[in-house]
């Protein structure tokens, strides 16, 4: 009996996961231990998006931020303005986006 329902619950799981995204969610978690909720999206969205933002000078980092959620389109960012940089990734599969890549390092010159 418990075999039965073990796999009547993977089933469920596996329809569930396929008609939904799902993304790990945070908002300016200054690390990616922060951004480990995993939260269903809704139908709209296509994308899991990671976002990095930092600031300092090279070695020196003073300030990492760190976002992620779902979003239905996939904005892509790759600045570095020397001092400042802010990063974004997307991918489009069940919680896909558990790293945090970093932005372009910051260089003085």
């Amino acid at each position: 009996m418990k075999a039965v329902l073990v796999v009547l619950l993977a089933a469920v799981l596996c329809a569930e996961q396929a008609d939904s995204l799902w993304c790990y969610t945070c908002e300016n978690q200054a690390s990616n231990w922060g951004c480990l909720k995993p939260t269903r999206c809704s139908d709209a969205d296509k994308y899991c998006l990671t976002s990095v933002g930092s600031a300092g000078i090279g070695i020196w980092s003073f300030r990492k931020k760190i976002t992620k959620k779902c979003s239905p389109i996939c904005p892509k960012f790759d600045v570095n303005l020397g001092i400042a940089s802010y990063a974004t990734t997307c991918c489009e599969s069940f919680l896909c986006n558990l790293g945090a890549k970093p932005g372009p390092k910051a260089v003085l010159q």
